[in-house]
This record gives structure tokens, sequence and C-alpha cells, in this order.
């Protein structure tokens, strides 16, 4: 009976074992775990475009996605911090945002709760700062006008239970914001009105903003707006040759030749390509707002 025990305690060892290597993996948010279906993987480099691409390790992401796709969790490994930065989202069966949480290493930094109506529309957004307490919570109303058709978002935002200041935002019948009023604690003085253009490419050209105090408009130019439609746009890779995160730094640079009278269009100063053709696998070459910088933003999804 002692050698049939054993071989009986042997055999479910065996079989705990097996589980274990083939089991769905998880993750870890907060308290819970949750089964893990999709990990992408992305790499930031910064872009020098010259005879031959140069690429300089400026971050890299995972990101874990929930099989039911209601939990994602993204950690962040920034190069200059030793700290890992661990941001969760959680969303409802309607597929809403519902609360996001930020970690440093383990401890919680900042929760974000966001609440709907029975319409599902957004009626208000609290910040909880666990590092210094600070409280920041807004509600939203809706109204629109029939004339128009626009639409006007209502905010009241508090600092600490404390009325702050009101905003009335304005989107037009393409849901575009189109203005934006600020009024003060009292809902009643504008402290200053903020209009938006845009350009032939839909990105914003241009923010004017006037100050009734003073009567004076100031107006600032945004650059994406000034650029042509093509800047922006998704390009096939044209290539059915898989990727593997050990081949990445080859593979970008075998697409970014493969593009370069693309990525070296003069008429492009800011630009956003987005290379894809596989359904796990993207490549983002981009300019940032930072001394017009180029970047390279590498995401591999891979299926659990």
């Amino acid at each position: 009976m002692r050698k049939i025990y054993r071989f009986g305690g042997f055999y479910i060892l065996l079989s705990l074992i097996a589980f274990a290597c083939f089991a769905q993996p998880t993750f870890k948010l907060g308290w819970n775990n949750y089964k893990t279906g999709f990990i992408v993987h992305e790499y930031v480099y910064n872009y020098t475009h010259t005879d031959s691409a140069k690429l300089f390790f400026a971050d890299s992401l995972t990101t874990f996605i929930s099989s039911d796709s209601a939990v994602i969790m993204v950690i962040d490994h920034p190069i200059k911090d030793k700290a890992t930065i661990k941001r969760g989202a959680y969303y409802n069966g309607k597929k809403q945002l519902v609360r996001t949480e930020e970690y440093k290493d383990e401890a919680l930094q900042l929760v974000n709760e966001y609440k709907y109506d029975d319409k599902n529309v957004l009626i208000s957004h609290t910040e909880d700062n666990k590092v210094n307490g600070n409280n920041y919570r807004k509600l939203f109303s809706y109204t629109s006008d029939k004339k128009t058709g626009e639409r006007i978002v209502s905010e009241s935002s508090y600092y600490n239970g404390k009325i702050e200041f009101y905003t009335k935002t304005y989107f037009d019948k393409n849901n575009v914001k189109i203005k934006e009023v600020r009024l003060n604690d009292n809902n009643k003085d504008v402290v200053h009105v903020e209009s938006f253009f845009y350009g032939d490419n839909g990105k914003l050209k241009q923010r004017s903003i006037y100050f009734p105090e003073w009567k004076v408009t100031k107006k600032f130019d945004e650059p994406d707006g000034m650029e042509p439609v093509k800047c922006f746009r998704t390009i096939p890779m044209g290539t059915l040759e898989k990727v593997y995160l050990n081949t990445r730094i080859a593979f970008i640079k075998k697409i970014l030749l493969r593009n370069q009278a693309v990525l070296a269009d003069h008429d492009c100063h800011n630009f956003d390509y987005k290379f894809t053709n596989q359904s796990n696998c993207e490549i983002d070459v981009y300019t940032t707002k930072v001394n017009n910088s180029k970047m390279i933003s590498f995401r591999l999804k891979e299926k659990l």
C-alpha cells in the first residue's frame, strides 16, 4: 500500500507540474490576478534619418490585456528611473472606462474613477492623488443648440471639495471641438474664450484665446494642422515576413529602407506614418513637439 501511495503522490506531482506549464498565464493588478489574453510589447526609439537609419533606445512598455478585455495593465520601464511605472485600466460590460490606477513600483500613486448615467453618458470624473492627498472632481451635463446642431458640455471642476471653475465646451455636429468658455467660481464672469481651428488633414491648426478682462486675443499655431493630408496615414508594410522580438531592429530598418521616399518627403515637416499589414505588428514613425524630433514605436501583439 505504501508503494502505491508513493506512486500516486508522484503522479499527482507530475500532473500539477504539467498543469502549471500549460495553464493560461496571469498578471497581477492591485490585489487581483487576471487571465492574460494578449500581451503587447512596445519599444520606442529616437530615430536619425540620414543615408542609413540609426536607432537610439528611449523606452519600452509591456501591455497585458485580460482574456475578456475588461482589464488592461501597462508596465513602463523608464531608462532614467530605476522605478517601474505601472498603469491599470478597468472597463465595464459596455466597454466604458470606469477606473484607472497608477503605481510606482507597487505603491499606488493615482486613482481616476468615471461614472455614467443610464444612457451611458459620462457624468463625473474623480482623481485622487494618493501621494499628496489632493482630490479633483469634475461633473458634466449636456445640452444642444437646435439651430446650429452644436453640442454643449458643461463642466463643474472641484479641487479638494471646493468649486474651482466652470467650463462650457462646444462641439459641432461632427463632434469636433470648436470652442471652450472658461468661467470663474461664480459661474458668471468669463475668464477666457478659446477657439479651435483645424487644417484640411483634420489636425488642430490654431488656437485663439480671448481674454475679456484685457480685451486681448492671443493666437497659437499648431504645426500638425499645417501639414498636407499625406503626412498622416496608414501604409502597408508590403511584406508577409514574420517578425519576432529578437529580430525587431533588423525588421524596423528594413521597413524604413523600403519607405525612404515617404520618410524623406520635404513637404512633411511633421508626420505620423503607421506601417502595418499584420494583425500583430505595427511600426509607428512620427515627429514630436520637442525639437521636432523623430521617433519610432514598434508594437508586437502576442496572443496567449
